[in-house]
């Protein structure tokens, strides 16, 4: 498992394939973005960074969208594997099983965490984030209805176990977890830092499920 470590983000390649020249180039260019944007990127760059030539770079990747679209569906499988995880109470750190409020809360800080990061803390944050809706709306929505999905799954089981009470909200779990989904994504909004972000999910997952005993 290779580690992408630049602004405080990681991202891990999941795959059992992985080609350790290419995960160079994607870490370099990631490091390149960061830096200096997208726009003043280019190939050349990722290739000094990288130290290989920029024939080489080109026989992994046909150009720099394809690198920046790559980057971007590695971190959207990174997040989502790891929401998951923190939802199904699987903690890095292990101990008890959390209630389900923090599995909430840690799995949305394990989705939006990351790109909260790269759009925070790089001075070409908003040009990053502009330029993953133009080249990667695609990605952007299908691991947005794949995490809604998810998040529906979680809710069901939590009914089941009678951590929350559907019937009584009059909601079903994959109305639940659209409300959810829909107010992380508002929450980031505006936010001028991960903390920031972190402190708004905590007080609107206490009070949502507050709702929902």
């Amino acid at each position: 498992m290779l580690t992408f470590d630049a602004h405080n983000v990681k991202l891990s390649d999941m795959r059992n394939d992985v080609d350790p020249k290419r995960e160079a180039i994607l870490a370099s260019a990631f490091t390149q973005f960061s830096r200096y944007g997208f726009r003043r990127t280019s190939m050349e760059d990722i290739a000094k960074e990288t130290g290989i030539s920029r024939a080489s770079i080109y026989s992994h990747f046909e150009n720099k969208e394809e690198i920046f679209r790559s980057l971007s569906a590695s971190l959207h499988e990174e997040t989502l594997g790891n929401a998951e995880s923190r939802l199904k109470g699987e903690s890095p750190a292990g101990g008890a099983q959390s209630h389900l409020a923090e599995r909430v809360e840690e799995a949305l800080i394990a989705r939006f965490g990351p790109f909260q990061e790269v759009v925070t803390q790089s001075a070409h944050g908003s040009e990053i984030y502009d330029e993953n809706n133009r080249l990667c709306g695609d990605l952007v929505m299908d691991s947005h209805q794949r995490f809604q999905s998810i998040l529906a799954t979680a809710m069901k089981a939590a009914s089941r176990a009678g951590e929350i009470d559907l019937k009584a909200a009059g909601l079903s779990a994959s109305g639940v977890a659209e409300l959810i989904h829909l107010g992380a994504v508002g929450l980031k909004q505006g936010a001028p830092d991960v903390a920031t972000f972190k402190k708004r999910l905590h007080g609107f997952v206490q009070v949502f499920f507050a709702g929902l005993r």
